[in-house]
């Protein structure tokens, strides 16, 4: 009685056992959802540390070139009453075409960095590529020189390796991380707001020591530090072991130029029943045949294919035709129709009898087949096909076939994404959030300095960074926001009203205290609707591709600005004034859309 009692346990064990052995996180799965689990933390953290670390200089180029545009500026004679303007000094070029470029090629990078897979050497070429922009744009610093061929690759490159770095960031983040990756990626986009606040402390005492030149080395000497924290990039321990080994073994099993193909054939004992022995067959297929004694390897190589048929399949091959015949039974040649025993493969039935069973030997053809209006065996799939006639459709190859349902695809994914008002929310905050950032950072030093010409460029630079400090406090908010908010429409809509009133009042404010005021709401403003982008851009991925939404958006953002830039040339105040503008835009769509029925 007490024997059943005892095996109770052991049972259960063995039963636990069985529940780990299939625990999901073992199987190897082409959906994420099914497949391994991010860790969630470890080394992800430093990898988030690292991101961290890129942001908060990288980033600060804007403000970094507002500074010196301003120390430029104040070595020429102005006017007391003179309104300066965005093109007045040449290297303003530099941060617009970099914040245009890098718009133009996310996406692309963003293909880049998934083909390639290599996300240490893909971080550091972008940072290489960034750096070499910023040193080339030292050649420019002084208001005399207007080299635009220089400013224009050198906003070029810093742009490019923005985008590059930047993608990568984005993409290795979420392989580290899924239910935590909404803390990740917000800590990150709150990183920029940090430089800001440390950055212009740091170029406004270096524009007192050293000249602009100078400077911008220095601060390219201090972005390529970031290659210490970017080495650690490096693809999770899970990937490694399974994703990589196991997927190549099975993409070269099937991409491999050696192919095996195989074929159920009964063949009981090895042997067919006319006991003919086997054909002689490689080790490779040896060893296949061993495996499963129900196949048999039809095709070993791609070049100089031979077919090896079971002996009782060869016997009755050898009664059908000659060994001519054998030699010509694939053959694509379509001139010897008249013979449809030679050529009982073809695919042509423009001359074939379809009464005259006697030429045909081995297959037994449909009686109930119309003689006057024949039916082809293959007829053209499309509905441009003529009815009623022998249509032939051309050999599609695989690779053909793939590249047109992707571009069928991709068309009806971009169809239905302009149809639908989310994406244009996304796109509308999209534009106003960069916009914002561009003007804020390039623009509001030098705008500072006209309006109080007593100004230096350190009390210029401490302003900068104590108004930034403030709209740090507040930014830490928007970090413990829940996941899901559910009135996002809401509150983006009061963050663009904060920094419309931002922007309006630095455009007409004349006081220091004031200056700090606005500009801390226009900082808030920007970095919260950049923080609140992200969960609005993972809604519009519930119906469209990624690739697809980022593209178009960040073309019509790049287009507008790119317009803008190249329309007029705009002084300080009227720039401010459109940013106002946009953020006013942006808060009338939010609030006018959150009333509708959600979906």
């Amino acid at each position: 009685m007490e024997e059943p009692r005892n095996k109770i346990p052991a049972r259960m064990e063995r039963g636990e056992s069985r529940v780990e052995d299939l625990h999901l996180d073992r199987i190897v799965a082409s959906q994420p959802e099914i497949g391994p689990t991010p860790p969630d933390g470890g080394y992800g953290w430093l990898i988030v540390v690292s991101a961290v670390m890129y942001h908060i200089t990288v980033p600060a180029l804007l403000s970094m070139y507002g500074l010196i545009i301003l120390k430029a500026i104040r070595e020429e004679d102005h006017d007391e009453n003179e309104r300066m303007k965005i093109w007045d000094v040449d290297i303003a070029l530099v941060p617009v075409i970099a914040v245009i470029i890098r718009l133009l090629l996310e996406s692309w990078c963003r293909a880049v960095v998934k083909i390639f897979n290599m996300p240490r050497f893909m971080a550091l070429a972008g940072l290489c590529l960034t750096v070499a922009g910023v040193l080339l744009s030292s050649y420019s610093t002084d208001s005399e020189s207007n080299d635009h061929i220089i400013n224009i690759f050198s906003g070029i490159f810093t742009g490019a390796g923005c985008a590059l770095t930047g993608q990568q960031t984005e993409i290795i983040i979420t392989h580290y991380f899924r239910e935590k990756l909404t803390m990740a990626q917000r800590l990150v986009r709150m990183a920029p707001s940090v430089g800001n606040c440390l950055v212009p402390i740091l170029i406004g005492y270096l524009c007192t020591i050293y000249t602009g030149d100078v400077v911008v080395m220095i601060y390219g000497a201090i972005i390529m530090q970031n290659c210490v924290f970017l080495a650690s990039y490096s693809r999770p321990i899970y990937i490694e072991r399974v994703i990589r080994h196991t997927y190549n073994m099975l993409r070269d099993a099937v991409e491999d130029e050696d192919e095996v193909i195989f074929s159920n054939q009964n063949r009981p004992g090895g042997s067919s029943s006319q006991g003919q022995t086997n054909p002689p067959v490689g080790p490779s297929q040896n060893t296949t045949q061993d495996e499963d004694g129900a196949d048999a390897v039809v095709f070993s190589t791609r070049k100089n294919a031979k077919e090896i048929l079971d002996p009782a399949i060869q016997h009755r091959e050898n009664q059908l035709a000659s060994n001519a015949d054998l030699q010509r039974r694939f053959s694509n040649d379509f001139s010897t129709l008249h013979d449809v025993t030679s050529n009982r493969f073809s695919s042509d039935f423009g001359s074939l009898d379809v009464t005259s069973y006697a030429r045909v030997n081995g297959y037994q053809e449909l009686e109930n087949i119309d003689s006057r209006n024949p039916q082809p065996l293959y007829r053209e799939t499309t509905v441009n096909a003529p009815q009623g006639s022998v249509v032939f459709a051309d050999e599609v190859s695989p690779g053909t076939a793939r590249r047109t349902a992707s571009l069928k695809k991709n068309f009806i994914t971009i169809t239905n994404m302009l149809l639908d008002i989310n994406f244009y929310l996304y796109a509308l905050l999209h534009l106003c959030t960069t916009f914002s950032i561009l003007v804020l950072g390039v623009l509001f030093p030098p705008l500072i300095w006209e309006q109080n010409p007593s100004m230096n460029i350190s009390s210029v630079s401490t302003l900068i960074a104590v108004a930034h400090g403030s709209a740090l406090c507040f930014i830490m908010l928007c970090v413990v926001l829940p996941k899901s908010i559910n009135e996002k429409a809401r509150l983006c809509a009061a963050f663009c009203v904060a920094g419309a009133m931002g922007f309006y009042g630095i455009a007409f404010s004349e006081k220091k205290s004031l200056f700090v005021v606005w500009c801390m709401l226009a900082s808030f403003a920007t970095a919260a609707s950049s923080i609140l982008q992200q969960p609005l851009y993972n809604s519009t991925l519930n119906d469209f591709d990624t690739t697809a939404t980022m593209t178009t958006s960040n073309t019509i953002v790049a287009i507008f600005i790119m317009a803008w830039s190249l329309l007029y040339n705009y002084d300080y105040r009227t720039c401010f004034l459109t940013a106002s503008g946009l953020q006013t835009v942006t808060a009338c769509m939010f609030f006018a859309l959150s009333f509708r029925r959600r979906r």
